[in-house]
């Protein structure tokens, strides 16, 4: 079934994630794949607004006082705060290893 695409607009106030979200459930859509940076992955995770993770590791070490994150934001304080996961599955693709599983 072929849908032509369509657009949303933004409200005046601006974008928030739990608008477009909802907005986005008013036009059927049931899943959607966020592929952001460590600010974007911040704010659906920290929101509460994502039900599952996956994450790709490469057998390289990167690093640096300016690197790149795949969560940044605010974080939390301790391990007692950080999101759990669970169906935790590893799977080998190559020399790469992919993580996916549901945050509890």
């Amino acid at each position: 079934m072929h849908h032509p695409p369509s657009t949303i607009r933004e409200p005046p106030s601006g974008i928030s994630l739990l608008w477009l979200l909802k907005t986005l459930g008013s036009e059927n859509v049931t899943s959607l794949l966020v592929e952001g940076g460590g600010e974007v992955n911040a704010s659906f995770l920290l929101g509460g607004l994502a039900h599952r993770v996956v994450f790709f590791y490469a057998p390289k070490v990167l690093g640096g006082r300016d690197s790149l994150r795949a969560v940044a934001g605010q974080g939390v304080s301790g391990s007692e705060q950080a999101l759990n996961l669970s169906e935790v599955q590893w799977r080998r693709l190559e020399d790469d290893w992919l993580l996916t599983a549901r945050l509890q």
